[in-house]
């Protein structure tokens, strides 16, 4: 059966951690990490969004300039969790006046928690 994330973190292009929200405690806060040393890092960005590292599924989908990364640690609908993220981002948008990037998600941080929660 399907489960829901474990985490999902906003990075930069640089791979630095934005905002991040731990649902479950099935992976560990460093899985962050793992997906900057495996994928940002190796230039595999654009080849394709799912990916398997050490037991955890990475989603990521880059939207302007941020990463959304959606982390699981078993069974997970994708096409669920890529929905989550762009009707999400469509939210963000409409509090933050359209704009939807780093700056936007430093100035609402404390907003965006409140929605992901």
């Amino acid at each position: 059966m399907p489960v829901a994330a474990s985490a999902i973190y906003f990075l930069n292009l640089r791979g630095d951690v934005l905002i991040n929200r731990l649902y479950r405690d099935d992976v560990g806060g460093n899985m962050v990490d793992a997906f900057r040393m495996h994928i940002m890092q190796t230039k595999e960005l654009g080849t394709c969004p799912v990916r398997q590292i050490g037991g955890c599924s990475f989603f990521y989908m880059r939207i302007s300039n941020v990463y959304i990364v959606i982390v699981v640690s078993s069974n997970a609908n994708v096409a669920c969790a890529f929905k989550f993220v762009v009707e999400a981002v469509s939210m963000f948008k409409s509090y933050f006046g359209g704009a939807f990037d780093e700056d936007a998600i430093r100035n609402n941080f404390v907003l965006i928690y409140e929605l992901l929660d």
